[in-house]
């Protein structure tokens, strides 16, 4: 039987992120919105739109809009003495070209749904214009609204246009009934955008629709300003109001009423916006049995716009060198989807991949199902959004039984590298150069068990490993020549000064100072301790906050221990008095600030990088067990401290 061409399943996108905590801010929405629509009128109707180039830092119309929009606007433009110059001059000073882009995409994607609003460098995230001053280009991808708004300035195009003229900021005279339509027409456009501000300890997420209903209710003004600085939508909520473009409010200073033309109208309004908010919450029935992520969405169709950036990569190094700061700085961008594993001896294939559970529905019958543990699930997330980056971070890799742990999709690691066809399908540069077969993954991650399953080639693996672990699995070469190996080097160039100068306590020695010093003396007893290297100070071994000194120290009489043990005796008889109490409760703070630095780096010599010869760097003839070591650490002063130190050490740190 013939077979009839027929559509496919309704398509599930992904969701938007409502932007509700972005600080961007866009003034003159009117101007920025004007400017967008004549562009689009200008330039015969297209769905993608490369509006801006660069010039220094920041953006301008390109060579090609301006000539479009001159020809446009040519007839109002004589007729009103504008002169070409001066109109580029104009629109070049517009939001469009002067806002950062995270505010225009919630203008134009969330509020009115106008356009979708890209760099024309695809690989840049949307916080890229952030920081600084630089601007970058970007394109409009148009949605329907656009037709909406052209269906009514077809009616009469020079006067519509002659208002979007005005709002963007030209002295051009113009019908104050086609102003009135555009406005009530971007006001029903609008109806959907969903605001957030704070009152007291809790978040209110509204609508307009919110607002009119508040009106209704109560006649009382409606306060927007929230508790907390307002952010995202809600700052061009207030903006659009304050520049009158909701015809049924009018707004003063945060506060919001009931527009007098329209007090009457508000209500039936109102009433059609409640309605309207309603169908679009409708929901297909059936919808999720049809695994409509991928119902409709062809493999060719996804492999064909998939990213090529996966990879497999392997950190290791010394503790503290700064493998996990260096995957976030150079590896993971704004944008990415990153999720963080940490493996242990516990951790299994089961925890990793899945597994199969019981499951209870509400009638009480258990049936068994397969649980997606979060490779499964990032493999899923990865295939059905191609043209995003994802990372799996696996912290401590070596800390588990790793090869066990991957099991069987241990093979999804080799990845391809060049373009892989099979049946039909071109699998991206990146993407597993095997598939294998799991029936219970596919069907998660697919929604056809009998898929073959693989690593698609927008999804990174990144591990760390410490080289000083003791008593955890080894890596085998099989599973390491699957990663790109990188050693993280163990020194202080890169390292903020902050850190890297900041003086141990109250002591002069400079962590800086205090690393490479010991770091030479743990290299120079190769001959005594096993890869000695890996048994170095990582420079990002302790933060800052570990370095501080806490001035409560500090003992009239140069006893601390003296004087907290006489508090401790007090406070166990009964007899502190006020003033001692509060002291008491000074020192206690003060020690527990000081005994960081001891109980995480002398703790670590003494336990592990010269558990078999403590004598290379402490002086045992006076301390022999680390309860004595820690003891006067903390309880001594300046220089002293390191006086658990032998001598050669401790002129080391301080010559004379």
């Amino acid at each position: 039987m013939e077979r009839m061409n027929r559509p496919d399943n309704i398509l599930v996108y992904d969701e938007m992120d409502l932007k509700l905590g972005i600080k961007s801010s866009l003034p003159h929405v009117k101007s920025t919105l004007a400017l967008a629509i004549l562009l689009w009128e200008c330039s015969d109707h297209p769905s993608e739109l490369i509006y801006s180039t660069q010039n220094g830092d920041e953006t301008v119309m390109t060579e090609q809009l301006e000539q479009w929009i001159i020809d446009y606007l040519a007839d109002i433009c004589d007729e009103e003495q504008i002169s070409p110059d001066d109109l580029i001059a104009g629109f070049n000073q517009n939001q469009l070209f002067k806002s950062q882009m995270e505010a225009l995409m919630v203008a134009f994607e969330l509020i009115w749904k106008l356009a979708k609003v890209s760099f024309v460098d695809t690989t840049k995230a949307a916080s890229a214009e952030r920081t600084g001053g630089v601007r970058f280009p970007k394109k409009l991808m148009y949605s329907i609204n656009i037709d909406i708004i052209h269906s009514v300035i077809r009616g009469n195009e020079n006067a519509y246009c002659r208002v979007l003229l005005a709002w963007t900021g030209f002295n051009v005279p113009t019908d104050p009934e086609c102003e009135k339509t555009l406005i009530y027409l971007l006001t029903a456009l609008s109806e959907g955008a969903v605001f957030k501000l704070t009152d007291g300890n809790r978040d209110v997420i509204f609508n307009q629709n919110s607002i009119y209903r508040k009106l209704l209710e109560t006649a009382d003004a409606v306060d927007v300003n929230g508790d907390k600085e307002a952010k995202g939508p809600l700052r061009i909520l207030k903006s659009m109001l304050s520049e009158g473009m909701n015809p049924y409010l009018q707004y003063s200073n945060g506060k919001v009423t009931v527009a007098t033309p329209n007090s009457e109208k508000l209500e039936d309004y109102q009433k059609r916006v409640d309605t309207l908010l309603r169908l679009y919450a409708t929901k297909v029935i059936g919808l999720d049995d049809l695994e409509a992520d991928t119902e409709g969405i062809s493999l060719d169709d996804l492999e064909e716009s998939r990213i090529s950036s996966g990879t497999n990569i392997l950190l290791y190094g010394v503790p503290g060198s700064g493998k996990s700061w260096t995957i976030e700085h150079e590896y993971c961008r704004a944008e990415s989807h990153v999720e963080r594993l940490v493996f242990h001896p516990d951790y299994t294939y089961s925890d990793f991949v899945g597994q199969i559970l019981p499951d209870v529905d509400e009638e009480g019958l258990v049936t068994y199902k397969f649980t997606p543990g979060p490779f499964t699930t990032i493999l899923r997330d990865a295939y059905r959004n191609p043209t995003q980056e994802y990372i799996l971070i696996i912290e401590e890799i070596n800390r588990g039984n790793a090869p066990a742990i991957f099991g069987e999709v241990f093979q999804l690691l080799d990845r391809a590298v060049e373009p892989k066809r099979e049946q039909d399908v071109v699998y991206p540069t990146g993407t597993s150069e095997y598939g294998i077969t799991n029936r219970y993954m596919a069907t998660v991650i697919y929604g056809d068990g009998s898929h073959k399953v693989r690593i698609p080639s927008n999804l990174s693996v990144i591990g760390t490993m410490n080289t000083s672990d003791q008593n955890v699995f080894t890596l085998d070469t099989a599973f390491q020549r699957r990663w790109n190996m990188r050693l993280i080097e163990n020194t202080f160039e890169n390292v903020r000064s902050s850190l890297a100068d900041a003086v141990i306590l109250d002591t002069d020695v400079t962590w800086k100072m205090f690393c490479t010093t010991i770091n030479k003396i743990v290299v120079g007893n190769k001959a005594k301790m096993a890869s000695a290297e890996d048994k170095r100070l990582g420079v990002y071994f302790v933060h800052e906050n570990d370095l501080k000194y806490d001035e409560n120290a500090n003992s009239t009489d140069n006893n601390l221990r003296g004087e907290y043990n006489a508090l401790l005796r007090a406070e166990r008889d009964g007899d502190l008095t006020p003033e001692q109490k509060t002291r008491l409760y000074e020192i206690r703070e003060a020690l527990k600030r000081i005994r960081k630095f001891p109980e995480k780096v002398i703790k670590y010599l003494w336990d592990d990088a010269f558990k078999f010869n403590p004598q290379d760097l402490f002086d045992t003839t006076r301390f022999d067990n680390l309860e004595d070591i820690i003891r006067h650490f903390v309880f001594s002063y300046g220089r002293s401290r390191f006086d658990i130190f032998k001598q050669t050490v401790r002129d080391t740190f301080f010559p004379s």
